[in-house]
């Protein structure tokens, strides 16, 4: 059975059709239907005025929204001179409520015209419009919606608050802090073993930064120095420098390179106290002894320059047979920005049922 249109949505999609030939012939301006889901706002007008050179129109900045009905059953009272419009108590009380202009149109299918009204002003002047039914009442005479009315329209859209606005003042803090210095020198020989996993695991003691690329190992630390832990896994017979700048500004390479600064950073945090759930990957602060339900961290305020009170950055919670550990996190990325590099700092929690186990 193939589907049904009721004649009342040829009624309501002309009176749509009319709405944008007013305002588009008529008001030389904007109309933009809603085609989703509304709260009360079938469409908005975008209000245009001349240019001074007299060639064409040019956004104002001013917004009118529009809520239409259209037919017959939304025409009540009906009388030469006027006739109401019944509507909801909810919508009444959105339009009282907002900020910005909202006209209400009605296609009298009767009449074949449009009647408008500034809902706003209209259910802020008067109490009627709160009495059992509500309603709007329209007069035929002064609220028909064509290009007479275009100096009402243009002022109550001229009147409507800026989207944007750029009188407000306020200091921003941003979570991309500038790498300011990297390690200059990336230094590389033949790898003696070929398995990243395996060079950390039979290699003793801190180990610095390092990868393993076609055969060779190439770290952040010199390799020519006596006392780097990572000359045990390479041959030693041929070492080539190459400028860290090179790797970064290279897309292949870049990925290399902050795959080393990632191990460089992950030591200074396990240095700090920090530790790191790879699962998910973010650092956090972690329950550091079994005695205390709660862990501070004294802490410098970096834009001021002055001790901040201690914060709490792991504690214990129990809530009925609930009990939980919240630790202070964070997510370290690297990220490189037109020719700079910065690490983005994305604040984070961390949960664990006992202090450690996620």
């Amino acid at each position: 059975m193939s589907k049904t249109v009721l004649p009342s949505k040829f009624t309501e999609l002309k009176g749509l059709d009319r709405i944008r030939i007013v305002v588009h012939e008529e008001l030389n301006c904007l109309f933009r239907e809603i085609t989703k889901d509304d709260v009360g706002i079938d469409g908005e007008i975008e209000v245009l005025a001349p240019k001074s050179d007299g060639r064409g129109f040019e956004p104002t900045g001013g917004f009118i929204k529009v809520q239409s009905k259209s037919g017959a059953s939304y025409i009540k009272e009906n009388s030469e001179a006027s006739f109401s419009t019944p509507v909801d108590q909810a919508d009444l009380e959105y339009w009282h409520s907002v900020t910005f202009p909202v006209i209400f149109i009605v296609y009298h299918p009767g009449d074949d015209r449009l009647y408008w009204k500034d809902v706003r002003a209209y259910v802020r002047s008067t109490n009627q419009v709160w009495q059992r039914p509500f309603k709007i009442i329209f007069d035929k005479t002064t609220d028909v919606f064509s290009g007479v009315a275009s100096t009402q329209l243009l002022a109550l859209g001229n009147a409507s608050p800026p989207r944007v606005s750029t009188q407000e003042r306020e200091r921003l803090f941003t979570n991309l802090l500038l790498v300011k210095r990297i390690p200059p020198i990336i230094t590389s020989a033949k790898a003696l073993l070929h398995d990243h996993q395996t060079i950390r695991e039979q290699i003793r003691g801190a180990k610095p930064p390092f990868c393993l690329l076609e055969g060779r190992l190439y770290t952040l630390a010199d390799l020519r120095h006596k006392h780097c832990i990572l000359r045990d896994a390479c041959d030693l017979s041929q070492i080539n420098d190459i400028p860290s700048r090179s790797w970064l500004e290279d897309p292949v390479r870049r990925r290399d390179f902050i795959f080393l600064l990632n191990q460089l950073l992950g030591s200074h945090l396990r240095q700090c106290g920090v530790h790191y759930n790879r699962e998910f990957a973010r650092s956090y602060f972690p329950r550091q002894d079994d005695t205390r339900r709660e862990f501070k961290q004294d802490w410098l305020n970096i834009r001021t320059g002055r001790n901040a009170p201690a914060r709490i950055v792991a504690k214990r919670y129990t809530y009925g047979a609930d009990q939980f550990w919240r630790h202070l996190a964070a997510k370290f990325d690297f990220r490189y920005i037109g020719t700079s590099l910065y690490l983005q700092v994305a604040p984070k929690y961390f949960f664990t049922y006992d202090g450690e186990t996620p």
